[in-house]
């Protein structure tokens, strides 16, 4: 089979986005490609297990466990090469993807921009931060574009990145004080109910704090046996006696 592909853009100074937060694009130069359908299942695939590592590359041996895990080497490596092949056609480009020394790149001699890495990054930086700044995580949330391909609920080598990337989310709704929004993505967050709690007592609402203690109550009751801490029963004494 052979490898040479029209090649529509030879500027190698291109800037290639792939998106995985929320569906899967990519686009060169600003142009979303393929232009039509992905010819093979397996050629989308090996973009996205590509475009979620550092760089874009990864060596050919993890590829295969990812994509043909119950294949052997032999038996892989010539699925890998069409795969590559088909990726390369839909892409429009003979470098889109290169394998060169059991290494596999993903458009090696262009910019290459993933939403998923920009945003860990960009999550890891503001954590980092002493102290954690509430504005600078929520503007790191506006980076967070939906969940991490969720059109492939189903492929195994996508969870350990979907879980990660949800813990560096739910880390900056924390760190941004939304603890609504928090609540939403991890219901049992202890923090979160007491600090949900405390601003309904604080702001002198008793009626919305009730109801916010009842539903901590209830929450922490069903997922771990247990009654909210004293600091919420601190709060719930101050709201009572008021």
């Amino acid at each position: 089979m052979s490898d040479l592909v029209e090649v529509v853009d030879t500027d190698r100074d291109r800037r290639v986005q792939v998106r995985l937060l929320g569906g899967f694009t990519v686009l060169v130069n600003g142009a979303p490609r393929p232009t039509g359908r992905w010819t093979r299942r397996q050629a989308a695939a090996l973009v996205k297990r590509l475009a979620l590592s550092p760089g874009g590359r990864l060596h050919r041996d993890r590829v295969v466990d990812a994509l043909w895990p119950d294949a052997t080497l032999d038996v892989a490596l010539p699925r890998l090469h069409k795969a590559a092949h088909y990726a390369r056609r839909d892409l429009g480009d003979r470098d889109a993807v290169v394998l060169r020394d059991e290494v596999v790149a993903l458009f090696p001699h262009a910019r290459l921009e993933v939403d998923a890495i920009t945003f860990e990054a960009a999550a890891d930086a503001a954590l980092a931060a002493k102290p954690v700044s509430p504005e600078a995580c929520a503007n790191v949330l506006k980076l967070a574009g939906g969940e991490l391909l969720p059109e492939d609920l189903a492929e195994w080598w996508l969870d350990e990145p979907r879980e990660r990337l949800r813990l560096r989310a739910a880390e900056l709704l924390r760190g941004a004080r939304r603890w609504a929004d928090l609540l939403r993505v991890d219901p049992a967050n202890e923090v979160a109910h007491v600090e949900f709690f405390r601003e309904a007592v604080v702001s002198g609402d008793r009626t919305n704090a009730l109801r916010r203690f009842a539903r901590m109550e209830q929450v922490l009751g069903t997922e771990f046996g247990i009654a909210p801490g004293p600091e919420a029963i601190a709060l719930r004494q101050r709201l009572l006696v008021n």
